[in-house]
């Protein structure tokens, strides 16, 4: 796969999930499968092992396997990918980071480590320890709000200068466009992306694309949404923004409050269309949405996106 860099990270992305079996092993088949059918769509890149993929309970062993599957399958699309590489410690990131470029992925996701947040005359430490571990590596700052501090505009400017090979984008999931605009008059030049709830107003102010949970759900809608913020289209792109979050505030929120997070709602997200596969299994200690709420959800969903629904080819 291509190293990318701040002119070629682009566009639409899919946040793969990781498939397990009921065993709790990885299952080979459907994320090769996944892979495939997403990058198939018309997607610019796929990536894993960000929050929607588990990252956060796949062990080392484990995330070598997977990037060597991911990595074929990757291989056989022509898609862009990349990895995310989030842990606890930087020698675990460095770890993950050299385990994904033996293996041909040399882009990365990259948040700071998450169990608290970092003191400032760390940070650039922090990208100088994996810049001198593995310089071939490209990073794009994960900006988790657990992964702390939050950078500005000023600081990504700081950092794309320390790093300019390797610092060449980020993923940012703030929807406050006030900080959305700080960053991308201060450091505009990067490959900022954004996440669905601020696709919209985030790639108005310049944001080159989107890491999407949706695209997984609704493919040729979401892809159409994309179309319309690259085209400039923003009456257009303003109603798919309104319909994604009316959706979520009211249809999310009976799963929201009981407590699932991140990999466990991507899943129930991407199973109430059924276009991927999936087992319908999760890595405890986190499992999945129960099967009453499964139901209530797809029921909902069936009713909401009825329209948009027939326009999919599943």
């Amino acid at each position: 796969m291509r190293a990318l860099d701040r002119n070629t990270l682009r566009g639409l992305w899919s946040a793969v999930a990781t498939p397990w079996t009921d065993q709790g092993s990885i299952d080979t088949g459907i994320l090769r499968r996944n892979c495939q059918k997403i990058a198939a769509a018309g997607v610019d890149g796929i990536y894993t092992t960000d929050s929607d993929g588990e990252f956060y309970a796949i062990e080392r062993d484990e995330f070598q396997q997977l990037a060597g599957i991911f990595s074929e399958a990757m291989e056989s699309t022509g898609v862009d990918a990349a990895m995310g590489v989030t842990w606890s410690s930087t020698q675990g990131i460095i770890d993950r980071i050299k385990i994904a470029c033996e293996v041909g992925i040399p882009n990365f996701h990259v948040a700071f480590p998450f169990f608290m947040p970092l003191a400032k005359p760390d940070i650039d430490r922090f990208w100088e320890d994996l810049a001198e571990a593995v310089p071939e590596a490209r990073w794009v700052h994960y900006a988790h709000p657990r992964c702390g501090p939050p950078l500005t505009g000023a600081d990504y400017d700081h950092l794309a200068k320390l790093f300019p090979d390797q610092f060449i984008g980020s993923k940012l999931a703030t929807s406050v466009i006030g900080e959305l605009t700080e960053i991308m008059n201060n450091s505009g030049y990067l490959a900022h992306f954004t996440t669905d709830p601020s696709m919209a107003v985030a790639m108005m102010l310049g944001a080159k694309g989107c890491y999407s949970y949706w695209v997984n759900t609704l493919p040729q809608w979401h892809i159409q949404y994309m179309n319309a913020c690259k085209d400039g289209n923003w009456d257009m792109a303003t109603g798919y923004h309104k319909k994604l979050l009316d959706w979520e505030s009211k249809h999310l929120r009976s799963i929201i409050e009981v407590g699932y997070r991140h990999g466990i709602v991507g899943k129930a997200r991407a199973t109430i269309t059924g276009w991927l596969e999936d087992s319908g299994c999760t890595r405890a200690p986190y499992y999945p949405v129960s099967e009453q709420l499964q139901v209530e959800l797809k029921r909902a969903f069936e009713e909401y996106w009825a329209p948009e629904i027939a326009e999919e080819n599943f």
